[in-house]
């Protein structure tokens, strides 16, 4: 009996809630559905998000997610992602959508931040990057800092800054080519 009241207490002592992320900003309509609920249900700017939560924009809305090692993700509109893994290793899976991340500093050893898609998974270890999941399922990244990594169907290819690369649902990613400045993320 005194080891499940110390348990009571430590937990008590907890915070009800742990933040995984938090959004930082949304304009338009932005939704998340929470495990345990059956429903999407409206978010307004400083509302927190866990790891497990699905996250919808709607027309002409835009979500700025905010990590506390301050990397972030820019979602545009008409997008759907779901956070998942831990802090230390963070995967955003997008299923639709465009996107910008931003990775504040270098991830520490160990500690990887993942953007999977329906074609491809695009790592990162300290960049600034764009990508788009078209309704077919294919993507698009463009490497804007350091150094992207997007594989899929067994290939790698690297994407500097300057680089963008195009990945059709079960094919391989295409070679990398120069971002030209009228394919440049608006």
């Amino acid at each position: 009996m005194k080891l499940i009241a110390a348990a009571f207490v430590l937990l008590s002592a907890a915070p009800l809630s742990a933040q995984d992320a938090t959004l930082a900003a949304v304009m338009g309509k932005v939704s998340i559905h929470s495990e345990g609920e059956n429903r999407y249900l409206p978010v307004k700017t400083g509302d927190s998000l866990l790891y497990s939560d699905a996250v919808k924009t709607g027309p002409n809305s835009l979500a700025h997610i905010l990590f506390p090692d301050g990397s972030a993700v820019l979602v545009k509109e008409n997008s759907r992602l779901v956070l998942q893994g831990t802090p230390r290793k963070t995967i955003v899976s997008f299923s639709i959508g465009e996107f910008l991340i931003g990775i504040k500093k270098k991830l520490a050893p160990g500690q990887s931040f993942k953007v999977r898609t329906p074609a491809a998974v695009a790592a990162v270890r300290g960049t600034l990057f764009w990508g788009k999941v078209e309704k077919n399922g294919g993507v698009q990244f463009a490497g804007l800092g350091h150094t992207v990594s997007v594989r899929a169907k067994g290939k790698t290819v690297l994407l500097k800054a300057g680089l963008k690369t195009s990945v059709s649902p079960g094919s391989p990613p295409a070679e990398p080519q120069p971002l030209a400045r009228v394919d440049a993320p608006r």
